[in-house]
């Protein structure tokens, strides 16, 4: 036993006496693994952070942990069908209020935004503005002006939104679209002056990552809102704009109406409706309506619900558009606050309204029904995400127990990962193709350890033959060359990690400011971060990348010894 333990001890003090024979190559080696590993810990922490600072605005900015929709909404999402909504939510909020939930209920539409000096279409979100500010933290991310209140025409837009149509206070106009176009209508020269006294004029770097092309007439210049101002000059700046009529805007949509069609021509019932029912649905669909036999189309004869219903929910399911009616309506709200939040998606091209004016034809005839309830526990931590108790499978289950004629079967509970598909993508791709990058680097590093130690070996040959020759085995001889190479990757190794964690500190603390290329991009490139990005503490893999690289660089070392072992003693002796 104390000579098996002798061997070992000679064969590392070998191994660490061979280190410093070449100390050059040795250098640049440890100096190759330690990019590598410092720049995997860097990259897996960079990418760490954006995650979960996305996933935490989604959850604290966008969606809660869970939404309460109908089962058709969910499955056509993506056209945002305002048919599909639903009324009695307040049941399930009161239930859920009970039992440690906030909701906020959403009535949630399509349209285009006017303004006297542009548009842009946009989603809007009618809500309960107490609801969705005890839900959600993006109520308080004004740049200018406040949130919505109840009983009014108001509408809060996204910044960006904002600044295309030339509405709300001008972030970062140039001289001459403040003077021409925000200032021209006002008045009173001295506040005139006092507008032009809030901003300064914009330092852009001219080189680097950061020079964006900000395109801008000859003899113009980039202006910017002053840092710190006090809240009552921002609010006077908003009163002097909103006098000229600068925050009047104009919302177009159109309302889709679900109800049976007053008539359906015989053809699209033969071809586009028949083929998709079943024998009872044909029947109870026939029994509502007459065929005229002029004409060829069938006439609506039938007014009672308990058979236009079920007609009703046959023809959603089989998607014929004649179901839905489409009526065109304008509303007239006054812009009184511009959303920035951490969050790029409140920012650009949503507005937010208050429910309660919408109920009527004034507004969208909503008659008290919604297409979603936001659901989040009751002070839940926003640096977290969201909890098994508000997973969508407990909720579910809860609401089931909880009302008493139990959850409508027409309803669903949602988790907010069901509706973050588009940063799921970016984020999957962006981590695959990052962890590529620095997996070729790390090939590239033990590339050169096996060069390395091939060279090491050739020059050794004589070396190699002589110990042999003096009773080393062959496995020792591999031992003393791996461990050579091992010590190396584990300096390495730890180079790499101390370069990794000095990298990540202030990544974790400042992050990279891109808020510029977010502006250039218009606010969505999939992350939901709106301007830095950080980093975050990785600590097994910091760990788990030193010992891999360790025992990926003793293995580098295995083919070129055991080729250096197939050339007989005596040549080996011979060797020059």
């Amino acid at each position: 036993m104390s000579g098996i333990f002798s061997t070992a001890v000679e064969i590392k003090r070998i191994a660490w006496r061979n280190l410093f024979r070449h100390k050059v190559k040795t250098i640049i080696t440890v100096l190759a693994v330690t990019v590598s590993v410092g720049l995997y810990i860097f990259i897996d922490g960079w990418i760490l952070g954006m995650n979960l600072d996305s996933r935490r605005n989604i959850v604290n900015y966008e969606s809660g942990a869970a939404k309460l929709q109908t089962k058709a909404y969910f499955d056509k999402k993506d056209e945002l069908p305002m048919y599909e909504s639903f009324s009695n939510w307040e049941q399930y909020a009161a239930a859920l209020d009970k039992a440690g939930y906030d909701s906020a209920p959403r009535f949630v539409f399509t349209g285009t935004l006017y303004s006297e000096f542009g548009s842009a279409p946009m989603q809007f979100i009618a809500c309960d503005p107490a609801a969705e500010a005890n839900l959600l933290r993006y109520t308080t991310y004004t740049d200018a002006g406040r949130y919505i209140k109840p009983g009014a025409f108001e509408i809060a837009l996204g910044s960006m939104t904002a600044q295309k149509i030339k509405a709300g206070v001008p972030q970062r106009p140039t001289r001459s679209e403040l003077e021409n176009e925000y200032l021209a209508p006002v008045s009173d020269e001295a506040d005139r002056a006092f507008i032009t006294g809030l901003y300064e004029e914009l330092v852009q770097k001219k080189h680097g990552m950061y020079d964006l092309g900000d395109k801008i007439a000859a003899g113009d210049v980039r202006l910017v809102i002053k840092k710190d101002l006090p809240p009552e000059d921002l609010e006077r700046c908003w009163n002097i704009l909103a006098a000229t009529g600068r925050m009047d805007l104009r919302i177009s949509t159109v309302l889709d109406i679900k109800a049976a069609p007053d008539s359906i021509r015989q053809d699209r019932y033969d071809n586009d409706i028949a083929p998709l029912l079943n024998d009872g649905e044909r029947r109870v669909l026939l029994s509502a309506y007459e065929l005229d036999p002029l004409t060829g189309v069938y006439y609506l004869s039938s007014d009672d619900p308990a058979l236009l219903d079920p007609i009703l929910v046959s023809l959603i399911r089989i998607d014929y558009t004649g179901a839905v009616r489409h009526v065109n309506q304008l509303v007239d709200a006054v812009l009184v606050g511009m959303i920035n939040s951490p969050n790029p998606k409140n920012n650009n091209n949503v507005g937010y309204l208050p429910m309660d004016v919408l109920q009527d034809e004034s507004g969208l005839m909503l008659e008290g029904r919604v297409t979603e309830l936001l659901i989040r526990e009751k002070n839940a931590d926003d640096s977290r995400l969201p909890l098994k108790s508000e997973s969508s499978e407990t909720i579910t289950a809860f609401l089931s127990a909880a009302i008493p004629s139990g959850l409508s079967p027409e309803l669903g509970v949602f988790g907010w990962l069901d509706y973050a598909a588009d940063y799921i993508a970016v984020s999957k791709g962006d981590d695959i193709s990052s962890r590529i990058i620095v997996i070729l680097l790390f090939i590239l590093s033990f590339l050169g350890i096996a060069n390395t130690m091939l060279l090491a070996i050739l020059e050794r040959t004589r070396e190699i033959g002589m110990m042999r020759a003096m009773g080393m085995t062959d496995g020792q001889l591999i031992g003393t060359y791996m461990m050579e190479a091992g010590m190396v990757g584990l300096l390495g190794s730890v180079f790499g990690i101390i370069l990794g964690c000095l990298i990540n500190i202030p990544m974790i603390k400042y992050g990279i400011d891109y808020s510029a290329v977010s502006d250039q991009m218009g606010g969505d490139f999939g992350y939901r971060i709106a301007a830095s990005f950080k980093s975050a503490w990785n600590v097994p893999v910091i760990f788990l990348s030193g010992v891999v690289a360790t025992i990926l660089s003793s293995l580098m070392a295995f083919l070129p010894v055991k080729r250096a072992l197939k050339m007989p003693v005596t040549e080996s002796l011979r060797f020059e």
